[in-house]
């Protein structure tokens, strides 16, 4: 047996074909999409789908959900502890895979060892690593994995099939999670189908819009009440019902942005929301379609800023080429992007099919081409082998030496190379007697640019025992390869000496065999300088901080930026590898003033903005903000856009509570004096190290 199976940030679906004809698994009371949720009960047993959203909404804290948008990236590191087991992204996907191999096994009445054969669709935005996590859950879930699948790709598939269509495809698929751009060849009489381009953005869909609408929400309540929901402790409510509160006011979110596809105003009722000043507050109000554009205007923004360059910019298709759009993705219900669309490309999307099915049923029809090839079905049908021709969604290079030696990226495979693909480029020692090489593989974030800053790390290589030569007379080829499964191949070897090389698959395991066991991080050093810090305080602060840059962090490997925070924040140093230079800024910080922590975490998070290593600030203060709430709220947006906050907390009665609610309580550290911080940055740098 085979099965199509689109695991969605928000849910997942999953298709087969019975005697010719598809048909959509159906999980608990006959519904079609299973939740992407799982909760761990007391005992340690894992609960997915639905049964888990519902006991989430009562115990939060044991409910793990969008856990999508984080598979395979090793930068964030994103876990959940969930009773008494640790999660990653990829084991969350296992438990919503093994659901639906469950459910498939229990449906088709099938032996529970039988081999199900699996095409599981990723956005085609997704890296190689977010791809092979995927593959990873599948086969961790007991499918046998045929194929990882584009969704906009299986989108095209399963609507061209249904309407006839050709030319060029343009695909818009927004999902809960991730938003995919592609233009794709379609034959359908030679059942082949070519991308052409693609781009996205993998942390962008309807999940995002539902927090929006929830704020929106929050704000209502804040303004009718006078109470800020920052918080429990602001609201005055306990973590349990706070958190409570949040998930309501979630799936409320969830529902308004859904009716309001339909309709023009939604009745937003919920009767004994919460106790807020010790009365029994009732959220009722009337939420429209205009408001509901207003205020997810940001996140319109976002989409067709992206959509217009990707047009405007792109030199693989042209407009006036392309043939039909076809929507897919619950995310494209909304009338404001349809209409967007068609006002933005002049072209009508083709929307009368089912936009959330399109995925799964693309899928499973892929998967069913690929089980029975051309030799039929049992009733003697001949099937089509349906061809997919993918293309890279990222451009690949290496770390290499500018004219000044300064790290910068050069491009070797570039964006939208068709799959498979082999470049070969040659390189130079460039230091006399040199004997090894540190090849550093990266992948493009900002397409074009040199800047290191800007582009994934993704693995290294280290080619030893060259023979000693003076700089620039050992040559090397570096070999990007990928086969014919999309997985990344390096090689470098040595021109003179071709037995002499060195290989490796780049994924999460060929990143252990890096000079450092983590990826390069971006990391802001805050320190406070307010007048409490006066004198000693500041002395023994920056002895910490000198033996922290001097002794705990690899700045061959990782870049360090240096400010500091009274009344206002200042910056001393951008991110640099410079040692000497962050040592006499440091010593230039002097204490005055009060503590603003706002525009500190503001400051801290736009000199890491742009980068695409693993985003951190590490903060140390002996006193509490100008504003808590307004400080704990700033933290935790900085949070969701992907900074690490690290706070160490100085002073015997510094409250923890306040801490834990501003970074999350991983993430925070008290301490009695400025004596102790030097073991607590050697115990933060650990702890990254082990990520």
């Amino acid at each position: 047996m085979v099965v199509g199976i689109d695991l969605g940030t928000t849910n997942t679906l999953a298709c087969y074909f019975v005697n010719g004809r598809k048909k959509l698994l159906k999980f608990t009371g006959g519904a079609t999409m299973l939740p992407s949720v799982i909760y761990t009960d007391d005992d340690g047993k894992v609960i997915v789908g639905q049964a888990a959203q519902a006991r989430g909404a009562v115990n939060p804290s044991r409910m793990i959900r969008s856990a999508k948008t984080y598979i395979g990236n090793f930068e964030l590191n994103k876990k959940w502890k969930c009773g008494n087991r640790i999660y990653t992204p990829t084991d969350v996907a296992t438990e919503v895979l093994k659901k639906v191999r469950q459910q498939l096994v229990k449906s088709m009445r099938l032996n529970e060892n039988e081999e199900i054969g699996a095409v599981i669709t990723v956005p085609a935005y997704f890296n190689d690593n977010q791809r092979d996590e995927t593959r990873k859950a599948g086969i961790a879930a007991g499918f046998k994995v045929m194929w990882i699948l584009e969704e906009p790709t299986a989108a095209a598939i399963e609507a061209v099939h249904e309407m006839r269509l050709d030319k060029k495809v343009f695909v818009v698929d927004i999902g809960g999670g991730t938003f995919d751009l592609s233009v794709l060849e379609a034959d359908h009489e030679n059942h082949t189908y070519t991308a052409i381009a693609i781009d996205g953005d993998d942390r962008l869909g309807g999940d995002d819009f539902d927090r929006a609408v929830q704020q929106e929400f929050i704000r209502h309540i804040e303004d009718d009440t006078g109470i800020k929901l920052t918080d429990a402790k602001s609201a005055g409510l306990d973590e349990g019902d706070y958190q409570g509160l949040m998930n309501r006011l979630l799936s409320e979110a969830r529902q308004a942005k859904e009716s309001l596809s339909d309709v023009t105003e939604h009745k937003v009722t919920l009767p004994n929301l919460t106790m807020l000043g010790g009365q029994n507050y009732d959220l009722d109000f009337t939420f429209t379609r205009k408001a509901f554009e207003a205020t997810c205007k940001p996140l319109f923004d976002r989409i067709f800023n992206q959509l217009n360059e990707f047009v405007r910019d792109n030199k693989k298709f042209k407009l006036q080429d392309i043939g039909h759009v076809i929507l897919a993705g619950g995310t494209c219900f909304i009338p404001y992007i349809k209409e967007r669309i068609e006002q933005d490309l002049k072209i009508k999307p083709n929307d009368e099919l089912p936009l959330s099915q399109l995925v799964v049923t693309g899928a499973a029809r892929v998967a069913e081409s690929r089980e029975f090839g051309t030799e039929g079905d049992l009733e003697g049908t001949p099937r089509e082998t349906i061809i997919v021709r993918s293309i890279l969604a990222h451009s690949l290079g290496i770390e290499v030496l500018d004219n000044n030696n300064n790290p910068i990226f050069d491009q070797i495979l570039a964006k939208d190379t068709p799959y498979p693909c082999e470049v070969i480029k040659n390189y130079v020692t460039t230091a006399d007697n040199q004997t090894q090489i540190e090849v550093n593989v990266y992948e493009a974030g900002k397409e074009g640019a040199k800047d290191l800053n800007l582009h994934r790390f993704r693995g290294s290589l280290n080619m030893k025992d060259l023979p000693p030569a003076p700089a620039g007379k050992t040559k090397v080829s570096v070999k990007f390869e990928y086969t014919e499964d999309q997985r990344l191949k390096v090689t470098v070897t040595d021109v003179k000496d071709t037995k002499h090389f060195k290989e490796a698959l780049i994924d999460k395991t060929a990143k252990s065999q890096s000079k450092s066991t983590a990826a390069p991080i971006d990391m802001v050093l805050m320190l406070d300088s307010s007048g409490s810090m006066i004198g000693y305080e500041l002395d023994q602060a920056k002895d910490a901080c000198s033996k922290l840059i001097n002794e705990m962090i690899d700045l061959s490997v990782h870049r360090l930026s240096l400010m500091s925070f009274d009344s206002s924040p200042h910056m001393y140093s951008h991110l640099t590898n410079d040692r000497k230079f962050l040592i006499k800024k440091l010593m230039e910080i002097n204490a005055s003033g009060s503590t603003e922590m706002v525009e500190a975490f503001r400051m801290a998070y736009g000199e890491v903005e742009n980068s695409t290593r693993q985003r951190i600030a590490l903060m140390v203060t002996d006193g509490y903000p100008d504003e808590k709430s307004r400080t704990i709220t700033c933290a935790k947006q900085l949070r969701d856009k992907g900074l690490k906050i690290i706070a160490i907390g100085v002073g015997s009665g510094f409250d923890k509570n306040f801490l834990d609610s501003m970074v999350g309580a991983e993430n925070s550290f008290t301490i009695n004096n400025m004596s102790e911080l030097t073991a607590t940055f050697k115990k933060v740098m650990d702890k990254l190290k082990r990520g």
